[in-house]
Protein backbone atom coordinates (compact mmCIF):
# COMPACT_ATOMS: atom_id res chain seq x y z
CA UNK A 1 0.00 0.00 0.00
CA UNK A 2 2.79 2.72 0.94
CA UNK A 3 4.60 1.68 -2.19
CA UNK A 4 0.89 2.65 -4.30
CA UNK A 5 0.76 5.68 -2.31
CA UNK A 6 4.23 6.63 -3.19
CA UNK A 7 4.23 6.29 -6.95
CA UNK A 8 1.33 8.16 -7.05
CA UNK A 9 2.66 11.28 -5.42
CA UNK A 10 5.64 10.87 -7.88
CA UNK A 11 2.88 10.99 -10.50
CA UNK A 12 1.81 14.34 -9.55
CA UNK A 13 5.49 15.50 -8.74
CA UNK A 14 7.05 14.52 -11.91
CA UNK A 15 4.13 16.05 -14.01
CA UNK A 16 5.05 19.35 -12.42
CA UNK A 17 9.02 19.23 -13.01
CA UNK A 18 8.66 18.73 -16.93
CA UNK A 19 7.29 22.44 -17.59
CA UNK A 20 9.23 24.43 -15.01
CA UNK A 21 12.18 26.46 -16.15
CA UNK A 22 15.48 25.36 -14.49
CA UNK A 23 16.11 27.93 -12.31
CA UNK A 24 17.76 28.56 -8.74
CA UNK A 25 14.11 28.49 -7.39
CA UNK A 26 13.34 25.19 -9.23
CA UNK A 27 16.17 23.55 -7.24
CA UNK A 28 15.24 25.23 -4.42
CA UNK A 29 11.66 23.44 -4.54
CA UNK A 30 13.21 20.18 -5.94
CA UNK A 31 16.39 19.55 -4.46
CA UNK A 32 16.43 15.99 -6.02
CA UNK A 33 16.71 16.85 -9.59
CA UNK A 34 20.36 18.55 -9.08
CA UNK A 35 20.95 14.85 -8.55
CA UNK A 36 21.14 14.55 -12.20
CA UNK A 37 21.43 10.86 -13.45
CA UNK A 38 21.30 9.96 -9.51
CA UNK A 39 17.29 11.21 -9.47
CA UNK A 40 15.09 8.40 -8.80
CA UNK A 41 12.97 7.24 -11.29
CA UNK A 42 9.10 9.27 -10.85
CA UNK A 43 6.88 7.67 -13.38
CA UNK A 44 4.75 10.21 -15.00
CA UNK A 45 1.67 9.47 -17.16
CA UNK A 46 1.59 10.85 -20.37
CA UNK A 47 -0.71 10.91 -23.25
CA UNK A 48 -1.52 7.37 -24.57
CA UNK A 49 -2.62 7.42 -28.21
CA UNK A 50 -5.37 4.67 -28.33
CA UNK A 51 -4.05 1.88 -30.31
CA UNK A 52 -4.74 1.60 -34.28
CA UNK A 53 -8.58 -0.40 -34.74
CA UNK A 54 -7.36 -4.32 -35.44
CA UNK A 55 -4.31 -4.33 -33.55
CA UNK A 56 -3.47 -5.54 -30.98
CA UNK A 57 -0.08 -6.34 -28.23
CA UNK A 58 2.09 -9.03 -29.62
CA UNK A 59 5.05 -8.71 -28.14
CA UNK A 60 7.56 -6.02 -26.02
CA UNK A 61 11.62 -5.56 -26.49
CA UNK A 62 12.83 -3.63 -23.40
CA UNK A 63 16.19 -1.88 -21.96
CA UNK A 64 16.19 -0.77 -18.74
CA UNK A 65 18.76 1.24 -16.94
CA UNK A 66 19.72 -0.23 -13.26
CA UNK A 67 17.76 1.08 -10.78
CA UNK A 68 18.45 3.73 -7.86
CA UNK A 69 21.53 2.86 -6.27
CA UNK A 70 24.78 3.73 -3.71
CA UNK A 71 27.98 5.71 -5.09
CA UNK A 72 30.32 3.72 -6.36
CA UNK A 73 33.20 5.38 -4.76
CA UNK A 74 34.48 4.98 -1.32
CA UNK A 75 35.47 8.93 -1.24
CA UNK A 76 32.22 10.12 -1.65
CA UNK A 77 31.19 8.86 2.03
CA UNK A 78 34.58 8.84 3.82
CA UNK A 79 36.12 12.37 3.48
CA UNK A 80 32.88 13.82 5.10
CA UNK A 81 33.12 11.72 7.64
CA UNK A 82 36.90 11.71 8.61
CA UNK A 83 37.11 15.59 8.18
CA UNK A 84 33.55 16.09 10.25
CA UNK A 85 34.94 13.61 12.81
CA UNK A 86 38.38 15.42 13.22
CA UNK A 87 36.38 18.34 13.60
CA UNK A 88 33.62 17.23 16.22
CA UNK A 89 37.20 15.76 18.50
CA UNK A 90 38.25 19.58 18.22
CA UNK A 91 34.58 21.04 18.94
CA UNK A 92 35.17 22.56 15.48
CA UNK A 93 31.50 22.17 13.97
CA UNK A 94 28.40 24.42 14.70
CA UNK A 95 25.44 24.03 15.13
CA UNK A 96 24.51 23.08 12.11
CA UNK A 97 27.24 21.07 11.72
CA UNK A 98 26.80 19.15 14.77
CA UNK A 99 23.19 18.32 13.68
CA UNK A 100 23.73 16.93 9.93
CA UNK A 101 27.01 14.25 11.62
CA UNK A 102 25.57 12.13 12.37
CA UNK A 103 23.75 11.37 9.33
CA UNK A 104 27.40 11.88 7.18
CA UNK A 105 28.77 8.97 9.89
CA UNK A 106 25.21 6.85 8.97
CA UNK A 107 25.97 7.07 5.52
CA UNK A 108 29.49 6.35 5.81
CA UNK A 109 29.46 3.11 7.62
CA UNK A 110 25.85 2.11 5.89
CA UNK A 111 27.75 2.29 2.30
CA UNK A 112 30.60 0.08 3.57
CA UNK A 113 30.56 -2.93 1.74
CA UNK A 114 27.39 -1.77 -0.58
CA UNK A 115 29.39 0.49 -2.80
CA UNK A 116 27.51 0.83 -6.70
CA UNK A 117 24.97 -2.04 -4.92
CA UNK A 118 21.50 -1.43 -6.04
CA UNK A 119 19.13 -0.09 -3.30
CA UNK A 120 15.24 -1.09 -1.99
CA UNK A 121 14.68 1.79 -3.69
CA UNK A 122 16.13 0.86 -6.80
CA UNK A 123 14.11 -2.57 -6.74
CA UNK A 124 11.24 -1.17 -6.34
CA UNK A 125 11.63 1.11 -9.07
CA UNK A 126 11.96 -2.03 -11.30
CA UNK A 127 8.72 -3.76 -9.67
CA UNK A 128 6.80 -0.72 -10.29
CA UNK A 129 8.28 -0.80 -14.27
CA UNK A 130 7.03 -4.15 -14.69
CA UNK A 131 3.93 -3.77 -12.98
CA UNK A 132 2.80 -0.95 -14.92
CA UNK A 133 3.78 -2.86 -18.19
CA UNK A 134 1.69 -6.05 -17.02
CA UNK A 135 -1.04 -3.87 -16.86
CA UNK A 136 -1.36 -2.20 -19.71
CA UNK A 137 -0.93 -5.50 -22.00
CA UNK A 138 -3.01 -8.20 -19.38
CA UNK A 139 -3.10 -9.90 -22.85
CA UNK A 140 0.23 -10.39 -23.37
CA UNK A 141 1.26 -11.68 -19.60
CA UNK A 142 -1.69 -13.95 -18.26
CA UNK A 143 -2.18 -17.10 -18.84
CA UNK A 144 0.44 -19.98 -19.36
CA UNK A 145 1.91 -19.59 -22.69
CA UNK A 146 3.60 -16.37 -21.25
CA UNK A 147 7.67 -16.48 -22.33
CA UNK A 148 9.98 -13.37 -21.26
CA UNK A 149 13.93 -13.64 -22.39
CA UNK A 150 15.85 -11.50 -19.80
CA UNK A 151 19.47 -10.50 -20.43
CA UNK A 152 21.90 -8.27 -18.15
CA UNK A 153 25.21 -6.78 -17.76
CA UNK A 154 27.63 -8.58 -15.63
CA UNK A 155 27.33 -5.87 -13.05
CA UNK A 156 25.43 -6.95 -9.80
CA UNK A 157 23.44 -4.03 -9.99
CA UNK A 158 22.01 -4.61 -13.21
CA UNK A 159 21.64 -8.19 -12.63
CA UNK A 160 19.22 -7.34 -8.76
CA UNK A 161 16.96 -4.69 -11.43
CA UNK A 162 16.50 -8.09 -13.54
CA UNK A 163 15.50 -9.79 -11.02
CA UNK A 164 13.36 -7.47 -9.70
CA UNK A 165 11.41 -6.57 -12.76
CA UNK A 166 11.27 -10.27 -13.47
CA UNK A 167 10.18 -11.26 -9.64
CA UNK A 168 7.51 -8.72 -10.06
CA UNK A 169 6.00 -10.25 -13.53
CA UNK A 170 6.02 -13.68 -11.87
CA UNK A 171 4.04 -12.46 -8.57
CA UNK A 172 1.36 -10.85 -10.82
CA UNK A 173 1.62 -13.99 -13.11
CA UNK A 174 3.07 -17.39 -11.39
CA UNK A 175 3.26 -19.08 -14.74
CA UNK A 176 5.11 -16.90 -16.67
CA UNK A 177 7.94 -18.40 -18.34
CA UNK A 178 11.16 -16.53 -17.53
CA UNK A 179 14.95 -17.07 -18.99
CA UNK A 180 17.53 -15.01 -17.59
CA UNK A 181 21.37 -15.12 -18.05
CA UNK A 182 24.25 -12.82 -17.64
CA UNK A 183 28.01 -12.64 -19.43
CA UNK A 184 30.90 -11.09 -20.57
CA UNK A 185 28.68 -10.92 -24.09
CA UNK A 186 25.58 -9.77 -23.42
CA UNK A 187 27.90 -7.09 -21.18
CA UNK A 188 29.28 -6.42 -24.43
CA UNK A 189 26.27 -5.69 -26.50
CA UNK A 190 24.39 -3.61 -23.28
CA UNK A 191 27.39 -1.71 -22.36
CA UNK A 192 29.18 -1.45 -26.06
CA UNK A 193 31.28 1.80 -24.73
CA UNK A 194 32.82 -0.22 -22.09
CA UNK A 195 36.93 -0.67 -22.38
CA UNK A 196 36.63 1.92 -25.45
CA UNK A 197 37.66 5.34 -24.59
CA UNK A 198 36.90 7.01 -28.02
CA UNK A 199 36.93 10.98 -26.70
CA UNK A 200 35.76 9.86 -23.06
CA UNK A 201 39.35 11.25 -21.80
CA UNK A 202 39.26 14.32 -23.43
CA UNK A 203 36.06 15.42 -22.75
CA UNK A 204 36.55 14.48 -19.44
CA UNK A 205 39.49 16.42 -19.16
CA UNK A 206 37.16 19.56 -21.24
CA UNK A 207 34.57 19.66 -18.42
CA UNK A 208 36.61 18.82 -14.84
CA UNK A 209 37.51 22.16 -14.36
CA UNK A 210 33.53 23.46 -14.62
CA UNK A 211 32.57 20.84 -11.61
CA UNK A 212 35.81 21.82 -9.64
CA UNK A 213 34.89 25.67 -10.34
CA UNK A 214 31.56 25.74 -8.48
CA UNK A 215 32.51 23.78 -5.70
CA UNK A 216 35.68 26.09 -5.21
CA UNK A 217 33.67 28.81 -5.79
CA UNK A 218 31.03 28.17 -2.85
CA UNK A 219 33.81 26.30 -0.74
CA UNK A 220 33.95 29.29 1.63
CA UNK A 221 30.14 29.80 2.08
CA UNK A 222 29.59 26.04 2.32
CA UNK A 223 32.30 25.29 4.97
CA UNK A 224 30.72 28.46 7.08
CA UNK A 225 28.15 27.01 8.04
CA UNK A 226 29.45 23.36 8.62
CA UNK A 227 32.77 24.76 10.90
CA UNK A 228 33.43 27.74 13.48
CA UNK A 229 35.26 30.53 12.20
CA UNK A 230 38.16 29.16 14.60
CA UNK A 231 39.11 26.52 12.14
CA UNK A 232 39.42 28.46 8.93
CA UNK A 233 43.51 28.37 9.58
CA UNK A 234 42.70 24.82 9.43
CA UNK A 235 40.86 25.12 6.18
CA UNK A 236 42.89 27.26 4.67
CA UNK A 237 46.27 24.98 5.48
CA UNK A 238 44.60 22.20 3.51
CA UNK A 239 41.95 24.02 1.08
CA UNK A 240 42.27 21.50 -1.49
CA UNK A 241 41.17 18.46 1.03
CA UNK A 242 37.93 21.03 1.89
CA UNK A 243 37.20 21.63 -1.52
CA UNK A 244 36.70 17.92 -2.54
CA UNK A 245 34.71 17.58 1.25
CA UNK A 246 32.17 20.19 -0.72
CA UNK A 247 32.01 18.17 -3.54
CA UNK A 248 31.76 14.66 -1.61
CA UNK A 249 28.44 16.29 0.36
CA UNK A 250 26.79 17.48 -2.59
CA UNK A 251 27.32 14.09 -4.07
CA UNK A 252 25.86 12.40 -0.54
CA UNK A 253 22.95 14.98 -0.39
CA UNK A 254 22.13 14.01 -4.45
CA UNK A 255 22.13 10.14 -3.82
CA UNK A 256 20.03 10.69 -0.36
CA UNK A 257 16.84 10.25 -2.19
CA UNK A 258 18.30 6.67 -3.60
CA UNK A 259 19.62 5.46 -0.02
CA UNK A 260 16.72 6.91 2.35
CA UNK A 261 19.29 9.80 3.86
CA UNK A 262 18.05 12.79 5.52
CA UNK A 263 16.75 15.78 4.05
CA UNK A 264 18.72 17.69 6.56
CA UNK A 265 21.38 17.36 4.44
CA UNK A 266 19.84 19.63 1.60
CA UNK A 267 20.52 23.16 4.08
CA UNK A 268 24.00 22.66 3.11
CA UNK A 269 23.46 23.89 -0.22
CA UNK A 270 21.40 27.03 -1.57
CA UNK A 271 19.02 26.48 -4.69
CA UNK A 272 21.83 28.35 -6.37
CA UNK A 273 24.67 26.66 -5.76
CA UNK A 274 22.49 23.25 -6.36
CA UNK A 275 21.51 24.72 -9.92
CA UNK A 276 25.21 25.87 -10.56
CA UNK A 277 26.54 22.26 -9.63
CA UNK A 278 24.03 20.59 -11.38
CA UNK A 279 24.66 22.70 -14.52
CA UNK A 280 28.43 21.61 -14.29
CA UNK A 281 27.63 17.87 -14.46
CA UNK A 282 24.98 17.93 -17.22
CA UNK A 283 27.42 19.80 -18.98
CA UNK A 284 30.22 17.10 -18.08
CA UNK A 285 27.30 14.31 -18.90
CA UNK A 286 26.43 15.66 -22.26
CA UNK A 287 30.37 16.06 -23.18
CA UNK A 288 31.00 12.53 -22.35
CA UNK A 289 28.06 10.12 -23.19
CA UNK A 290 25.14 12.24 -25.01
CA UNK A 291 25.37 13.78 -29.25
CA UNK A 292 27.56 16.61 -28.74
CA UNK A 293 29.03 17.94 -31.48
CA UNK A 294 32.44 17.49 -29.96
CA UNK A 295 32.46 13.46 -29.34
CA UNK A 296 28.84 12.41 -29.97
CA UNK A 297 30.08 10.19 -33.18
CA UNK A 298 31.21 7.68 -30.99
CA UNK A 299 28.13 7.82 -28.60
CA UNK A 300 25.70 7.29 -32.09
CA UNK A 301 27.83 4.18 -32.44
CA UNK A 302 27.30 2.77 -28.87
CA UNK A 303 23.31 3.02 -29.89
CA UNK A 304 23.37 1.76 -33.03
CA UNK A 305 24.73 -1.78 -31.49
CA UNK A 306 21.68 -1.73 -29.05
CA UNK A 307 19.15 -0.71 -32.18
CA UNK A 308 20.55 -3.90 -34.30
CA UNK A 309 19.96 -6.49 -31.62
CA UNK A 310 16.64 -4.86 -30.95
CA UNK A 311 15.79 -5.45 -34.66
CA UNK A 312 17.47 -8.52 -35.13
CA UNK A 313 15.41 -10.16 -31.95
CA UNK A 314 12.32 -8.63 -33.36
CA UNK A 315 13.00 -10.03 -36.51
CA UNK A 316 13.17 -13.44 -34.79
CA UNK A 317 10.18 -13.32 -32.92
CA UNK A 318 8.06 -12.10 -36.19
CA UNK A 319 8.82 -15.28 -37.92
CA UNK A 320 9.16 -17.76 -35.40
CA UNK A 321 7.34 -16.30 -32.04
CA UNK A 322 8.44 -18.05 -29.18
CA UNK A 323 8.65 -14.52 -26.36
CA UNK A 324 6.21 -12.79 -25.08
CA UNK A 325 8.85 -10.17 -23.93
CA UNK A 326 12.63 -9.58 -24.36
CA UNK A 327 14.05 -7.84 -21.65
CA UNK A 328 17.43 -6.18 -21.29
CA UNK A 329 19.29 -4.10 -18.30
CA UNK A 330 22.27 -2.34 -18.24
CA UNK A 331 23.14 1.45 -17.69
CA UNK A 332 22.26 4.93 -18.01
CA UNK A 333 25.43 5.52 -20.94
CA UNK A 334 23.08 3.17 -23.55
CA UNK A 335 19.80 4.69 -23.08
CA UNK A 336 21.75 7.97 -23.99
CA UNK A 337 23.63 6.75 -27.01
CA UNK A 338 20.40 4.71 -28.16
CA UNK A 339 17.60 7.58 -27.88
CA UNK A 340 21.05 9.88 -29.90
CA UNK A 341 21.28 6.77 -32.04
CA UNK A 342 17.13 6.96 -32.99
CA UNK A 343 17.01 10.60 -33.32
CA UNK A 344 14.05 10.07 -30.81
CA UNK A 345 12.03 14.02 -30.60
CA UNK A 346 13.35 15.98 -27.64
CA UNK A 347 15.66 13.05 -26.49
CA UNK A 348 18.63 13.73 -28.68
CA UNK A 349 19.76 17.28 -29.08
CA UNK A 350 22.99 18.37 -31.17
CA UNK A 351 24.98 20.87 -30.31
CA UNK A 352 28.56 21.91 -28.52
CA UNK A 353 29.17 21.32 -24.67
CA UNK A 354 29.95 24.28 -24.69
CA UNK A 355 26.26 26.00 -26.06
CA UNK A 356 25.22 28.62 -23.22
CA UNK A 357 21.31 26.98 -23.56
CA UNK A 358 22.11 23.59 -23.31
CA UNK A 359 20.39 23.14 -19.94
CA UNK A 360 16.77 24.08 -22.27
CA UNK A 361 18.05 21.07 -24.99
CA UNK A 362 19.49 18.33 -22.39
CA UNK A 363 18.37 17.68 -19.50
CA UNK A 364 20.35 14.33 -17.79
CA UNK A 365 17.45 13.63 -14.76
CA UNK A 366 14.75 13.79 -17.53
CA UNK A 367 16.91 12.02 -20.06
CA UNK A 368 18.25 9.41 -17.77
CA UNK A 369 16.95 9.12 -14.08
CA UNK A 370 17.54 5.88 -12.29
CA UNK A 371 15.81 2.97 -14.06
CA UNK A 372 15.33 4.88 -17.04
CA UNK A 373 14.18 2.68 -19.76
CA UNK A 374 13.08 2.16 -23.48
CA UNK A 375 10.39 -0.07 -24.39
CA UNK A 376 9.49 -0.86 -28.11
CA UNK A 377 5.49 -2.21 -28.26
CA UNK A 378 4.65 -4.37 -31.09
CA UNK A 379 0.94 -4.76 -32.42
CA UNK A 380 -0.23 -7.32 -34.97
CA UNK A 381 -3.54 -7.20 -36.84
CA UNK A 382 -5.41 -10.90 -38.26
CA UNK A 383 -3.93 -9.90 -41.75
CA UNK A 384 -0.61 -9.62 -40.48
CA UNK A 385 0.67 -6.39 -40.38
CA UNK A 386 2.65 -5.07 -37.45
CA UNK A 387 3.47 -1.66 -35.99
CA UNK A 388 5.85 -0.49 -32.98
CA UNK A 389 5.01 2.03 -30.34
CA UNK A 390 8.53 3.59 -28.63
CA UNK A 391 8.12 4.66 -25.27
CA UNK A 392 10.65 6.65 -23.09
CA UNK A 393 10.45 6.22 -19.31
CA UNK A 394 7.05 4.58 -20.34
CA UNK A 395 6.56 8.16 -22.55
CA UNK A 396 5.32 8.10 -26.12
CA UNK A 397 8.09 9.10 -28.60
CA UNK A 398 7.70 10.56 -31.98
CA UNK A 399 10.50 9.63 -34.44
CA UNK A 400 12.05 11.45 -37.90
CA UNK A 401 9.58 9.11 -40.05
CA UNK A 402 6.54 9.64 -42.27
CA UNK A 403 3.95 7.89 -39.85
CA UNK A 404 -0.22 8.86 -40.52
CA UNK A 405 -1.01 6.85 -36.99
CA UNK A 406 2.22 8.38 -34.81
CA UNK A 407 3.59 7.83 -32.58
CA UNK A 408 2.45 4.24 -33.89
CA UNK A 409 4.78 3.45 -36.82
CA UNK A 410 5.10 0.61 -39.46
CA UNK A 411 7.29 -2.41 -38.48
CA UNK A 412 8.59 -1.93 -42.20
CA UNK A 413 9.28 1.52 -42.11
CA UNK A 414 10.69 1.68 -38.87
CA UNK A 415 12.83 -0.94 -39.29
CA UNK A 416 14.01 0.26 -42.66
CA UNK A 417 14.78 3.43 -40.68
CA UNK A 418 16.96 1.60 -38.08
CA UNK A 419 18.49 -0.61 -40.19
CA UNK A 420 19.52 2.78 -42.45
CA UNK A 421 20.73 4.60 -39.38
CA UNK A 422 23.04 2.23 -38.34
CA UNK A 423 24.65 1.90 -41.58
CA UNK A 424 24.92 5.80 -41.85
CA UNK A 425 26.30 6.06 -38.46
CA UNK A 426 28.86 3.74 -39.26
CA UNK A 427 29.67 5.81 -42.34
CA UNK A 428 30.82 8.61 -40.27
CA UNK A 429 34.38 9.47 -40.91
CA UNK A 430 35.07 8.97 -36.82
CA UNK A 431 33.43 5.79 -36.61
CA UNK A 432 34.91 4.05 -39.82
CA UNK A 433 38.62 5.15 -38.32
CA UNK A 434 37.26 3.57 -34.97
CA UNK A 435 35.87 0.45 -36.43
CA UNK A 436 39.18 0.32 -38.87
CA UNK A 437 41.60 1.03 -35.89
CA UNK A 438 39.75 -1.92 -34.03
CA UNK A 439 39.94 -4.62 -36.70
CA UNK A 440 43.49 -3.82 -37.28
CA UNK A 441 44.05 -3.90 -33.26
CA UNK A 442 42.43 -7.23 -33.93
CA UNK A 443 44.57 -8.54 -36.63
CA UNK A 444 47.49 -7.71 -34.87
CA UNK A 445 46.59 -9.69 -31.60
CA UNK A 446 45.98 -12.22 -33.80
CA UNK A 447 49.06 -12.16 -36.09
CA UNK A 448 51.29 -13.05 -32.46
CA UNK A 449 48.62 -15.58 -31.31
CA UNK A 450 49.89 -17.62 -34.50
CA UNK A 451 53.84 -17.05 -33.73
Amino acid sequence: MKFRFLLLLALSFATALSAQPLTAEFFTENPDCAGGIYHTYRFEKGESTPVPKGFAPVYVSHFGRHGSRWHASAGNYEIPYELFKKASKDDMLTDFGKEIYPTVKRMAKEAKGRLGELSVQGANEHRGIAERMYAAYPKLFKGSNVHVESRSTNVPRCILSMAAFNERLKELNPKIDIYRTTNDNWHKVLVPSKGRKYSLDEALAATKSGVDSVADIYADEILAKIFKPEYKSVIDADRKAYVKLVRALHYICIIMQDTEGDDRMNDIFTGEQRMRFWESVNVQRYATFANSEEYGDGILYDGSILMKEIVRDADDFLANGGRTAFLRFGHDVTVISTLAAMQVEGKCARTSFRDPNLKEKWVDFRITPMASNIQFIFYRNKAGEVIVKMLHNEQECRLPIESDIAPYYRWDDLRKYMTGRVDEIKSLPYVKKMLADKKKKKSSKSERADR
